[in-house]
């Protein structure tokens, strides 16, 4: 064996590749037998920074050390951590350009990234986490492209952490008063892409519920939620496709009670609240809605990472988060530290619908005379 090729925890100094960034590898996880070599170098354009290049000894892949960061390909790397530290606070799309002198299709490509980095950094961050607090659940109603294509975003909150453990969605049908014109508008998309299941917020439940069901410590669930009539209709399903499940303890609230934090569903209620506060496409009579329901789940994903991670629990608190409170950190973070290095699809379990979330499937759509790349689950 030449020196060169020895195990990347045997070799000093410098940067070590952790694993054979090639999925098809057998070393794409790390390994203490996996080998490497240096394949030369070459000068970054942009910057004219040298970057040492490698090859795997196992698959023959080349890749270089840049394979293993978040801004890997990007060509306007700079502007990764800005954007992280501002779509959780208040701006839509084109604010961030303006104030970064950049295109809002360049933010929207950057969140998508982040969107998929966070999917995974909270599965890592969770792995082998018992699940030891009551859970609160609800809908967030939203809604894509336009007003007829409305959907709920189903949020799980530690009741006494606050910690958002998962989120799944559920498109609905538009409802409420609609005139005679609204009304035909709704019948002729209802044709042409298929009416939303009207089982899909018990089915969107099940699926938030299904992964933390296996991660309850205990045989015993404490569950809270409002008087939504599909949540019973959830956990029945739960308990036909999980017999050997936790037994849950389901205590209702009604919605109508005061929002305090004496209120059982005071923790999800508060991440309603954050979600319309810190994020432009959820706000009341926004312009800056989703255009896709992809794009809404990847800044979900941003969010939760930001909500547990990054923001205070309380902001006139001690200086601890929600996941400082589960004891999955130490520390408050910084997006610079979320984004510290890549993550891999192939080393995180994700939840089915997460991977749904993680690999954007696009549906082309037309309205009328228009073309819109429009991403749902309706029946087709």
């Amino acid at each position: 064996m030449t020196r060169s090729s020895r195990h990347p925890k045997r070799r000093r100094g410098g940067f070590q590749p952790p694993h054979c960034p090639n999925p098809g590898c057998a070393f794409h996880k790390p390994h203490p037998d996996w080998q490497f070599v240096k394949n030369g170098h070459h000068i970054r354009l942009s910057d004219s920074r040298v970057i040492q290049d490698y090859r795997c000894r196992h698959c023959g892949r080349f890749f270089s050390a840049r394979t293993f960061n978040p801004t890997y390909y990007l060509r306007r790397r700079d502007l990764l951590f800005s954007i992280a530290s501002m779509i959780s606070e208040g701006p839509g799309l084109r604010q961030i350009a303006r104030i970064l002198d950049t295109s809002h299709t360049t933010v929207a490509r950057h969140v998508a990234r982040l969107g998929r980095h966070c999917l995974l950094f909270h599965r890592n961050l969770l792995e082998d986490k018992k699940i030891e607090e009551p859970l609160v659940i609800d809908g967030f109603e939203s809604f894509e492209y336009s007003q007829y294509f409305p959907f709920h975003i189903n949020f799980a909150a530690g009741g006494e952490s606050w910690f958002i453990y998962h989120f799944t969605d559920s498109p609905l049908r538009r409802k409420g008063r609609m005139t005679d014109a609204q009304k035909k508008r709704r019948a002729e998309l209802e044709r042409l892409y298929g009416r939303p299941d009207p089982k899909a917020v018990e089915l969107g439940m099940t699926e938030l519920l299904r992964p933390l069901l296996k991660a309850v410590a205990g045989k015993h669930l404490v569950l809270h939620s409002d008087d939504h009539p599909a949540y019973p209709r959830a956990l029945s399903r739960l308990q036909r496709e999980v017999p050997d499940g936790p037994h849950i303890d389901h205590r209702i609230t009604s919605s109508k009670d005061r929002r305090t934090k004496s209120n059982p569903l005071f923790p999800v209620n508060l991440t309603d609240l954050l979600a319309r506060h810190s994020t432009a496409n959820h706000r009341r009579e926004t312009i800056a809605f989703s255009k896709e329901r992809q794009a809404a789940m990847e800044r979900a994903a941003v969010f939760t990472v930001w909500r547990n991670c990054i923001k205070r629990r309380q902001e006139n608190g001690p200086r601890t988060s929600a996941a400082m409170g589960l004891g999955l950190l130490d520390r408050l973070l910084t997006w610079r530290q979320v984004l510290r290095r890549r993550r891999f699809v192939a080393h995180v379990d994700l939840p089915q619908t997460w991977v749904g979330y993680y690999w954007r499937e696009v549906k082309t759509k037309v309205f009328g005379d228009r073309q819109a790349v429009h991403a749902c689950t309706y029946a087709f």
